[in-house]
């Protein structure tokens, strides 16, 4: 994620360079008015040079007209993909107040010199949020999931959804914590709850996830920008001459950009530069939980504050 401050404008000029550089949806969007400005160049030239006694215009109103409808598509294109970017979010904004509430609760339970099982638990709420990063990335690498026991990694890899296994294995903990009187079955009920809260989040998220827009929805949009574009030329040939190769090459990256944009913030779990920062948020969810624990955890955790640039 792209992390800039609003009221510099010169700063975000700076950052814009830098998504061209690393974004591949910045490249299509311009890569896109490219090539619509060779097609309109083309047909520029034929217009106004090899067939001119023929003349194939259409009236402009039909552009004022089209273009209203597809503005009206992309608002809420955009809007309903920015609901879903917003509303992950949203989840992982709970997740760091469950994660912190979860471990207040050990932290006042268990004993001070209860090193051992304030490590086990902290590691568990830790590797909660990594696992759900890389459950929802489809990419397990282990290599920010602490591995707190004896054939803890091998327990987690035979199952087919890491964090949810990892939520279970808090309850069970749990369960042997109460055998053991360090904690009570009155506190196993605020225990409980918060674990539910977390498994609810894991849900949202896969949600949120497996949902795309609907593909008639989609192509719906994309088949109405072409034919508009591919028509444009047509009805502003007239009036600009050669400007309209410019011209049609601005829209275009207007329209086919929103697109591209909605298409990339309806998955916002992924490592695109738009997508969220889940990386940091992890590393926030380990800092706070190993230090409302007090323990150290045994992979450092990435610093919480980073600078403008990119957040991952």
């Amino acid at each position: 994620m792209i992390v800039y401050n609003t009221r510099n404008w010169i700063e975000s000029f700076k950052l814009i360079k830098f998504a061209f550089r690393k974004g591949e949806n910045y490249k299509q969007m311009f890569l896109w008015s490219m090539i619509v400005a060779v097609y309109a160049a083309a047909i520029t030239i034929i217009d106004l040079h090899v067939l001119e006694d023929v003349e194939f215009r259409i009236d402009p109103i039909y552009f004022s007209l089209i273009g209203f409808i597809i503005s009206l598509l992309l608002v809420f294109r955009l809007n309903t993909a920015y609901e879903k970017w917003w509303e992950g979010r949203k989840q992982w904004g709970a997740l760091v107040n469950e994660c912190r509430i979860l471990s207040s609760l050990f932290h006042a339970l268990l004993a001070k010199e209860d090193i051992s099982n304030r490590k086990f638990m902290a590691g568990q709420i830790s590797n909660f949020a990594f696992s759900l990063k890389e459950h929802l990335q489809d990419d397990y690498l282990f290599s920010e999931i602490e591995d707190i026991e004896k054939g803890y990694f091998d327990d987690l890899k035979n199952s087919a959804n890491i964090p949810h296994k990892i939520a279970t294995q808090i309850l069970v903990k749990v369960e042997e914590l109460i055998q053991s009187y360090h904690i009570s079955e009155f506190d196993k009920l605020n225990i409980k709850e918060q674990v539910q809260q977390l498994l609810h989040i894991l849900g949202a998220c896969e949600r949120i996830k497996n949902t795309p827009i609907p593909f008639s929805h989609s192509s719906f949009i994309k088949t109405l920008i072409a034919l508009y574009i591919l028509a444009l030329p047509f009805g502003l040939i007239n009036f600009f001459l050669y400007l309209t190769i410019p011209t049609c090459a601005i829209i275009a990256y207007a329209l086919v950009g929103l697109e591209v944009i909605s298409d990339e913030i309806e998955q916002p779990f992924g490592k695109e530069l738009n997508d969220l920062p889940l990386n940091h948020l992890s590393s926030l969810i380990k800092n706070n939980v190993y230090d409302i624990m007090n323990v150290d955890p045994q992979i450092e955790p990435v610093p919480q504050k980073i600078p403008l640039g990119l957040q991952t």
